[in-house]
């Protein structure tokens, strides 16, 4: 019981350190987690997303293009940290399986 104890003080302990270094390494009040800001990690999910339709729809009955652009889509946003980057090739990603279909 009183290891229990004794671990979870060690356990909260940890969280508040890495809670201060965050905070203190992104200034007032935080707003970044590992490089991301939270508008990139949302613009991030959302383009995951449609990668993913694009990547089940090409799989079942639409173009190779299809499938490839929804890899791209779910890809990469793990090698683009920047926002306004990561929304822009979003944005081209998405509707290139329009414009250029091959396969």
């Amino acid at each position: 019981m009183n290891s229990d104890v004794g671990n979870l003080t060690h356990s909260l302990d940890m969280i508040n350190k890495l809670q201060q270094e965050m905070t203190q390494s992104t200034g007032a009040g935080g707003g970044t987690f590992m490089g991301y800001s939270m508008t990139a990690i949302a613009a991030s999910l959302f383009f995951s997303l449609i990668g993913l339709i694009f990547f089940r729809y090409g799989r079942n009955n639409g173009p190779t293009s299809t499938t490839i652009y929804g890899i791209l889509l779910m890809v990469y946003p793990y090698f683009v940290t920047d926002t306004t980057y990561m929304i822009a090739i979003g944005i081209v990603l998405c509707i290139l399986p329009f414009v250029l279909k091959f396969g």
